[in-house]
């Protein structure tokens, strides 16, 4: 089940509806959503199908599920993690203790 950290709204929730699609078709993996501002929404995906891939490999592959997403909601992603279990990544400790937003 997609994690969703913090308080959800309606955008978040249609993120997080669409990572459900990643988990179930990729078991074992988990998918993290935050609201990080009112204008950044920030999306983790922890699975092992991204080793040995790059980076932009990773997104192209996480991409395609967020793609059916509306535009105004597509926008807002802002941050998108996908990791290998264990990989460690200093953006990784800024999704789970994120630094103070200013708007």
């Amino acid at each position: 089940m997609v994690k969703i950290l913090d308080d959800a709204d309606d955008a978040v929730d249609q993120v997080a509806t669409a990572l459900e699609a990643y988990e179930t078709s990729h078991k074992g993996s988990e998918c993290f959503v935050r609201r990080y501002n009112p204008a950044s929404i920030r999306v983790k995906i922890v699975d092992t199908t991204f080793h040995g891939r790059s980076k932009g490999e990773r997104h192209d592959y996480a991409r395609r599920f967020l793609r059916t997403l509306p535009e105004d909601v597509l926008s807002q992603i802002s941050v998108l993690l996908c990791l290998e279990p264990d990989e460690s990544s200093l953006l990784n400790l800024e999704f789970h203790d994120p630094s103070r937003s200013y708007l």
